[in-house]
Order: structure tokens, then C-alpha cells, then sequence
């Protein structure tokens, strides 16, 4: 005989999203300005070297001149803004772990009553290839869930990329630990023994992801600079 469901409550889902949210959000406002003056002032000098070097020298006439100058630096514009957002969201997530412990630690508590809903016993042996299956749909669904509240205050986009990043995290961490166990069969009921280590080793891959994401990010950009750099004065 299965256990009774325990519900996800929508209050409790839109209570945790949003207590995760508000904390992502206020170091987000703290990291956003500098990484956004950096892009800026970057991608600007690199329009600025690309219209002295490139566009200057061809004497084209006043109109034609002022157009493409404005398209150069709205194109070096729009991508200085899309790095700055995106190495600003990559550094708030690495640095908004600790602000989430509460959120992490009730988000176990959600996909383990989640997998409760779905088999008779938690002490009850399932083989490790089952036990993933329900382990990533259980993780999927607790944070589909949690995506569907209206959070008008917070991007669409904005939530999508942190329940993202926690749900890959939890779901690698959960995974992880199912091949660790010996045997052929996994209990449940041991799965989430320890939750702290649990949510310590989920606050690990955040920032492990989250730190190789924004290192790739710089790289990008420091190589689409030199990039940039290469092809104005070959072209010169």
C-alpha cells in the first residue's frame, strides 16, 4: 500500500521561490552595477578603437558616417549589457548559496515528500536505475511547480535560470549519492539520512557550476576582445 501524498502546497512552493528569489535578487543588485561598468566601459573602448581605426579613415560622408557609427557601438552596447548580465547572474549565484540555505534545505524536504507519493515504502529496496528515473522526475516536478507561481516582481527568465541552477544542482547531488550507495538497491529513507551534508554538497555544485560558468564567461569575453582587437587592425 502506497504512503499517504503529501501535497505541495502552492503557499509552501511560492513561499520558498520567493524567499530564494529575494535572496538571489539582493546580491544580484550588489554584483549587477560593477560588472555592468565593466561590460561598458570594455565593449566601448573596443567601439571606440573599431570607429577610430576602421571607419575614420574611409572620410564618408556626415550622414552615413553618424549611421554607422551608431550602429557600432549599439551593437558593442547591446553586447557589453548581455556579458554584463550574464557574469553578473553567474557571480550572484555563486555568492547567493548561503543566502539560500533555508531554500535548499525545504526544497529536499519537497522532492523527498514528492518521492513518498510515489512508492509504498521509503525503506523499501529500488534499483538504482529506477531510483534515478524517480529521483530526476521528482526534482523536475518540485521545481516545475515551483516555476509556475506569479512572480510578477522577478523576470520570467530571471526564475527560470535559478531554478535551473538549483535543479541541477540538487538532481547531480541526489544521482550522485544513489551510485554511491553499495548494493543494487537504494532505500530512500537513507538517501535523505543527513540532510545537512546533503545541502552542504548541493551549496558545493552551485558554486562549482556557477564558478566554471563565469569563469567561461570571462573567457568569451576576453577572447571575443582580442578577436575583436585582431580584426581591426588586420583590416586596417
Amino acid at each position: 500500500m502506497k504512503t499517504d501524498s503529501v501535497p505541495l502546497s502552492a503557499s509552501q512552493k511560492n513561499n520558498l521561490f520567493t524567499q530564494g528569489m529575494l535572496g538571489f535578487a539582493s546580491v544580484l543588485q550588489k554584483v549587477f552595477l560593477p560588472h555592468l561598468l565593466e561590460g561598458i566601459g570594455l565593449f566601448l573602448l573596443a567601439a571606440y578603437v573599431s570607429y577610430s581605426l576602421l571607419l575614420k579613415p574611409l572620410h564618408l560622408p556626415g550622414p552615413l558616417d553618424f549611421a554607422l557609427a551608431g550602429l557600432l557601438f549599439a551593437v558593442y552596447s547591446m553586447a557589453a549589457f548581455a556579458y554584463s548580465m550574464l557574469a553578473a547572474c553567474a557571480f550572484a549565484v555563486r555568492t547567493a548559496c548561503a543566502a539560500w540555505e533555508d531554500f535548499i534545505d525545504a526544497s529536499i524536504d519537497l522532492v523527498k515528500e514528492n518521492i513518498a507519493s510515489h512508492i509504498q515504502d521509503m525503506n523499501e529496496g529500488l534499483a538504482k536505475d529506477q531510483a534515478k528515473v524517480l529521483v530526476s522526475g521528482s526534482v523536475r516536478e518540485v521545481f516545475r511547480q515551483m516555476g509556475k507561481s506569479e512572480l510578477k516582481c522577478f523576470p520570467r527568465w530571471l526564475a527560470a535560470a535559478v531554478l535551473g541552477a538549483v535543479t541541477l544542482a540538487l538532481r547531480s547531488v541526489l544521482i550522485a549519492k544513489i551510485v554511491k550507495l553499495s548494493g543494487t538497491t537504494v532505500k530512500f529513507g537513507k538517501l535523505f539520512a543527513g540532510k545537512a551534508t546533503l545541502a552542504g554538497a548541493v551549496f558545493l555544485n552551485l558554486r562549482l557550476f556557477s564558478t566554471l560558468l563565469l569563469l567561461l564567461i570571462y573567457a568569451a569575453a576576453a577572447v571575443g576582445l582580442a578577436a575583436n582587437f585582431l580584426f581591426v587592425f588586420w583590416m586596417k
